[in-house]
């Protein structure tokens, strides 16, 4: 299977040429039998209807194949992100100015890892000896702390305000004394 993922681009090439020259061959064939059938007295209908069918079906197999290869195509030619290369460009932007407006060390830079990513590193650092269990609780609580929501305080504050019980006020209060 490793082979067919590392040779995906040529088989699909090679599908798509193959149901090409299948089609059209088939097409031809098709004519060429319908046109005896005809000239001969034979049964163009079934002749014809039988290379027709032949055809479309190659026909959609060859479409199902090229989607499948510009789609693989469009893959490869997708740009990489890579911290190396957001880098190197970073620098260019410093020496050359007008390339900063671009912003194209952004675009190259690969996403910041998510709080779960670097928990899954940070476990796997432990495991592996590279922290001690002091390091690994300390790197966790700040990751822990990273995590957590900043407005959580603010909304705190504002949960307290709402639950203090608030008295019933009279109509009296609110609308001036009827006369």
């Amino acid at each position: 299977m490793n082979w067919v993922r590392d040779n995906r681009l040529l088989l699909l090439f090679a599908a798509v040429v193959l149901t090409t020259l299948g089609a059209v061959g088939l097409g031809i064939v098709g004519v060429v039998a319908t046109v005896g059938a005809l000239l001969g007295g034979g049964a163009v209908i079934q002749t014809f209807a039988g290379f027709l069918l032949g055809t479309l079906l190659l026909v959609g197999v060859d479409i199902v194949f090229s989607v499948a290869l510009v789609r693989a195509l469009a893959r490869r030619a997708s740009v990489p992100k890579s911290q190396r290369v957001a880098g190197g460009l970073t620098r260019l932007e410093s020496v050359v100015p007008p390339l900063a407006s671009l912003g194209l060390a952004d675009v190259f830079a690969p996403p910041e890892p998510t709080v779960e990513e670097r928990h899954e590193a940070l476990t796997r650092r432990y495991v592996e000896g590279d922290l001690s269990e002091a390091e690994y609780e300390r790197e966790l609580q700040a990751l822990l702390g990273e995590s957590e929501n900043p407005d959580s305080e603010l909304l705190d504050a504002v949960d307290m305000e709402t639950d203090l019980p608030r008295t019933a006020a009279t109509d009296t209060e609110y609308e001036p004394a009827r006369e």
